[in-house]
């Protein structure tokens, strides 16, 4: 702690002149780009986590500013960036040397000003380019974004377990990555890095580490390793909250959790100390079936069990898991998959769990979007394609709202995605938000609020709502018109609990895509309750602005 206290001054200073230097460009470079839409600090109450991969711009062709480009922005609260690596000397570093680090994502690759998030293009003389360079332009147009570093994954998990495996190993790992991605301190590389050059990006760390005590890629795993996981990370939330006390800052700490009960019951994933460390969990909601069983079919992210196939495995049990051993359910982000497992030789692909001839492998969303016919079953939460002969599981719109309704009317904090750069023009991303904005409020919002606006509904001049923490009295009737607006049909009367708060009410029945209603009939959706306001069939509530249903209430 006393080394990072003394570079502390002079790393600040030294981010404030790496800004400056960024943000010059020469007279040929482009315009900067008009300012962007912001993203939210939650939606609704929830929490959007969204990984996203330090290669994808050269594997991809997804750029940071790709957030702003297709609006995923406005659908996001986190953003975790994938990956940070614990090397072989069992520090967080970033070297420029294959299978150990990724410097040129990460901060040497120069963006060009078409890809840039300002509009305006790296330059040679910069200490700072490259992704982190964007990301920190992505902090300045989206402030309330909280931008996370991941460490470890699938491939960089090696070393977790040795690096864990002492008290000085512990704290040298800790202090290694703080100094790195929460003070900023890079290593110099071909004339950039530096001292506090990445100062300010990151608001904290997330552990994907896959996993203890059973493995992974490798078998760089001990017996051990459940106890000093759960010792790192207490180590992490001391080290981390000691450095906000001295920054007025609050740094988070969060873990990638498995869904299965033996990586998470072995490795620590269970026990009540990780709760108390982490802000939150995004618990693994995909893979469930894959390459593995190569010749059948099978969903890899079922919202609920199919019968006993694949020993029962589905998100509501995996995210239960960690309920019942004790996690606040607030704490607990489902894991959506923006990608999908697939098979070939099917001949019937009318269901999963049908003969294969092999296994194909994996395909991003938008590859699979326009492949052969959709399908999507209610009762297991699950989508999946076929064309004949391939048949791939994957998350589509129709299995993506199911599970945002899911995860709203059974408390849960958010969702989380891997990996935003699978998503096609964020049609998934805006799925996700559009029906936790049209949900249950979340557990983020204050529970003396009055009932929220929604936007689709109809108000009359006395009826209150609330909207980001104030809470409002319409003056007159009103719809789709946001509570704030100068002149407008709302006055704000004051902060959340100025009115009595409205209970919610016994639901009624949900809403059916196969029914007819008629005005006056009323159904629920994600805890909400909607009146028809005409004859209606097929339109779900609270996904049109002017359309047949009016939000009127909320329901338990």
């Amino acid at each position: 702690m006393t080394s990072r206290s003394v570079l502390r001054g002079a790393s600040l200073a030294a981010a404030v002149a790496v800004i400056a230097t960024a943000g010059a460009a020469s007279p040929a470079l482009a315009a900067p780009k008009p300012p962007a839409e912001a993203g939210p600090a939650d939606i609704n109450g929830y929490r959007s986590v969204g990984y996203f991969m330090a290669d994808g711009p050269t594997t991809r062709g997804f750029e940071v500013s790709d957030l702003l480009a297709t609006g995923a922005i406005g659908d996001l609260t986190h953003l975790n960036y994938a990956f940070g690596n614990v090397t072989s000397d069992l520090v967080c570093d970033i070297l420029d040397v294959p299978g150990e680090g990724d410097a040129h994502h990460d901060f040497l690759r120069e963006v060009p000003a078409a890809d840039s998030v300002d509009g305006v293009a790296d330059t040679a003389d910069q200490a700072l380019a490259g992704n982190f360079n964007q990301l920190r332009k992505l902090k300045q147009v989206s402030p309330d974004t909280k931008i996370l570093v991941s460490l470890g994954g699938w491939t960089w998990s090696d070393h977790f377990s040795e690096a864990a495996s002492t008290a000085e190993g512990r704290t040298k790992l800790v202090d290694s990555c703080i100094d790195l991605y929460i003070e900023g301190d890079l290593p110099e590389i071909a004339g950039k890095g530096g001292d506090g050059v990445a100062a300010g990006i990151f608001d904290g760390i997330d552990i994907d580490w896959e996993w203890p005590v059973t493995g992974g890629e490798t078998a760089n795993a001990r017996p051990e390793d459940k106890e000093n996981f759960l010792l790192l990370m207490e180590e992490f939330r001391t080290e981390l909250d000691a450095l906000g006390a001295e920054n007025r800052e609050e740094y988070l700490l969060t873990g990638f959790a498995p869904a299965g009960g033996w990586n998470a019951g072995q490795g620590g994933w269970l026990d009540p100390r990780l709760f108390a460390a982490v802000d939150f969990l995004n618990v693994q909601g995909y893979d469930f079936h894959g390459g593995w069983v190569p010749n059948t079919t099978g969903h890899q992210g079922n919202l609920h069990p199919d019968g006993t196939q694949n020993w029962g495995l589905g998100l509501d049990g995996a995210m239960g898991m960690y309920v019942n051993a004790g996690a606040d359910p607030s704490q607990l982000n489902a894991g959506l998959a923006a990608y999908g497992h697939g098979w070939h030789g099917v001949a019937d692909g009318s269901a999963g769990w049908k003969p294969a001839a092999g296994y194909i492998g994996t395909k991003t969303y938008a590859e699979l979007r326009s492949v052969g016919t959709a399908h999507f079953d209610p009762a297991i939460g699950a989508s999946w394609r076929y064309d004949g002969d391939q048949w791939w599981s994957y998350d589509d719109p129709a299995s993506v709202n199911a599970k945002a309704e899911w995860l709203a009317t059974q408390g849960y904090g958010g969702a989380m995605w891997w990996d935003l750069t699978g998503d096609h023009r964020n049609e998934l991303g805006s799925t996700l938000g559009s029906t936790l904005r049209a949900a249950t409020p979340g557990p983020a919002v204050d529970g003396s609020c009055a009932a929220p606006w929604y936007p689709t509904a109809v108000y009359t001049g006395g009826e209150v709502v609330s909207h980001d923490g104030v809470e409002y009295r319409a003056k007159w009737w009103t719809r789709g018109q946001e509570p704030g607006a100068q002149h407008g049909p709302w006055q704000a009367i004051g902060d959340c609990g100025t009115a009595p708060a409205v209970e919610p009410v016994d639901c009624p029945a949900a809403w059916d895509a196969t029914a007819v209603y008629t005005g006056g009939q009323q159904v629920s959706r994600a805890g909400v309750v909607y009146t028809a306001q005409w004859w209606t069939k097929g339109e779900r509530p609270g996904s049109v602005s002017w359309g047949s249903w009016d939000p009127s209430g909320l329901c338990v």
